[in-house]
């Protein structure tokens, strides 16, 4: 499926990128040095029990089950941003803590959080939002091996949490033109990412409803 193609290069990222990768939050619950305030991150288990459901969601969204499908190796396509490509590797592990859902309109949400230490977060956000920003054009193939050009630029969008950052992708492959929002939230060390995706016509207010609703179960989670 081309949608999911252009879904995997943008979120899934690269293979192991060994200790380059920013550190995730494990399973202990996160202390601070002296051990007496609780740093602003989650564990995984937490960060799972965040993610947005079905019932957060408006009416007639559904929730898409995990096929347990292997995800595209885009190892091979960032040689024309290699800073894009660095990034990448680090962000991947975000789709460890994944949930997908299908808009009526047939539109396709996902959200992947990724909780960091703090200094973490901040670093892999500014070093992710430089790198899409440096990056205006990538060439890729589909599974089937069908070059296309992804066309990346950055998108207005409101400060959700400490710090946001947006852009598109838009790419034409056999004739079929696919947009793609995404929008970073960095709530302390957790990061979130919202993605849409949509056959020509996108709704990026669409996309900053569901934000926001993501950075709302984070801020719960943290409280």
């Amino acid at each position: 499926m081309i949608a999911a193609a252009v879904i995997a290069t943008v979120v899934a990222g690269c293979s192991d990128a060994g200790d380059e990768r920013a550190r995730t939050v494990d399973d202990t619950a996160p202390v601070a040095p002296g051990g007496q305030v609780p740093l602003r991150t989650l564990t995984a288990e937490q960060a799972k029990g965040a993610l947005l459901a079905a019932s957060d969601l408006p009416t007639g969204w559904v929730a898409e089950p995990d096929t347990g499908a292997v995800k595209k190796d885009s190892s091979g396509d960032y040689d024309e941003c290699p800073a894009y490509g660095t990034a990448m590797q680090k962000v991947s592990r975000a789709d460890d803590i994944a949930a997908d859902f299908t808009a009526p309109d047939g539109s396709d949400f996902s959200e992947a959080l990724l909780p960091l230490a703090e200094d973490d977060a901040k670093d892999l956000f500014a070093e992710f939002s430089a790198a899409v920003t440096a990056c205006k054009k990538l060439t890729t193939k589909t599974d089937d091996g069908v070059a296309f050009d992804m066309h990346f630029v950055a998108l207005s969008f409101p400060q959700l949490a400490d710090e946001t950052f947006a852009f598109r992708t838009t790419a034409t492959v056999l004739g079929r033109t696919m947009n793609l929002d995404m929008a970073m939230a960095r709530r302390g060390g957790v990061l979130a990412f919202i993605v849409q995706q949509a056959s020509e016509t996108i709704d990026t207010g669409l996309t900053e409803e569901v934000a926001r609703r993501a950075v709302t179960k984070v801020d719960a989670a943290l409280s």
